[in-house]
């Protein structure tokens, strides 16, 4: 598997700066990201697709002393990794498909999924799985770096993710409703991809 190969190297790939040798690349980012995307204090979040943990560090200090973290993945490898990095008892670590969930009745107040939503292959089941695991009023936010006219155009120049697209706005509007959330705000352009929705009340009868 890909990502099972590529899961010691992963942050050296994407998030390290080529001047300090750190792994800080995309710090700005991520801290705007983690400003849009609503947590408080005592929170539970759901980091769906979540690699070697690059969100953690900013989701733990937004949850506080009394949130938790879910890191899924579907690569063992990467959890792996995560789990070396984050030795924090907030963090659960969880190998799995998403659509393979099992957090039983455990209802998050966040699902992130970032960076992994173009490969999701069944894009519909995974908005359903993520808005299950929503309690009433609950956000799910889908982030990239790049915009969905970005990601796409690098994916179609490789056989192997040619297919896994990023929708824009129209289709991902679509597909919240479809998952009962209300696509409540959208940001699409050159570095920055963020779709933020809420999950609908149930309705009792």
């Amino acid at each position: 598997m890909y990502f099972n190969e590529q899961a010691e190297q992963w942050l050296d790939m994407w998030y390290r700066d080529e001047h300090t040798g750190e792994h800080t690349k995309h710090e700005r980012d991520f801290e705007r990201l983690s400003a849009l995307v609503p947590v408080k204090e005592g929170d539970h979040v759901l980091d769906v697709g979540c690699g070697t943990g690059v969100l953690v560090p900013y989701l733990l200090e937004r949850v506080g002393r009394t949130g938790r973290v879910y890191e899924l993945d579907y690569a063992e490898k990467m959890i792996e990794v995560n789990r070396r990095l984050h030795k924090d008892e907030r963090v659960t670590f969880i190998v799995e498909d998403i659509l393979d969930l099992s957090l039983g009745k455990e209802r998050c107040d966040l699902v992130m999924c970032f960076g992994c939503f173009p490969h999701l292959d069944d894009k519909t089941e995974a908005m359903r799985v993520m808005s299950g695991a929503l309690r009433d009023g609950g956000c799910l936010a889908i982030a990239h770096f790049l915009s969905s006219h970005e990601l796409n155009d690098h994916h179609s120049k490789a056989a192997a993710v040619a297919y896994d697209k990023l929708p824009d706005e129209p289709e991902m509007s679509r597909l919240f409703a479809e998952a009962d959330l209300a696509l409540e705000s959208h940001a699409d352009h050159p570095g920055f991809y963020l779709m933020l929705g809420k999950k609908l009340q149930t309705t009792l009868c």
